[in-house]
């Protein structure tokens, strides 16, 4: 993928991340695996274990839109970087084909 590409993919995760109804239904989400885990009895092992890979789960997929926030991030900074490589190269050769 291209860092113009990562860089458009990051904002959009962050605008996801941001988003006041996606806030909402995380949180609603984690609140009703935190209910569902307290309202499971002790003996029931299997159930216990399916609420824990959910709440991980949604750690993960929040986890993941902030890896893509990230990387959006570090392909800005690449880019920005080039940018300025090209900018001073451009300024170098000015100066040699001006002072000859």
């Amino acid at each position: 993928m291209s860092d113009h590409k990562d860089v458009l993919r990051g904002r959009d995760a962050k605008l996801v991340l941001d988003n006041p109804a996606f806030k909402e239904a995380m949180e609603t989400l984690r609140k009703a695996v935190i209910d569902q885990w307290r309202e499971c009895p002790v003996r029931d092992k299997e159930g216990q274990t399916l609420l824990l890979q959910l709440a991980k789960l949604t750690d993960k997929f929040e986890g993941l839109l902030v890896g893509v926030i990230e990387s959006g991030k570090m392909a800005q900074r690449k880019i920005d970087l080039d940018i300025a490589r090209d900018e001073s190269a451009v300024k170098r050769l000015a100066r040699k084909v001006v002072n000859g």
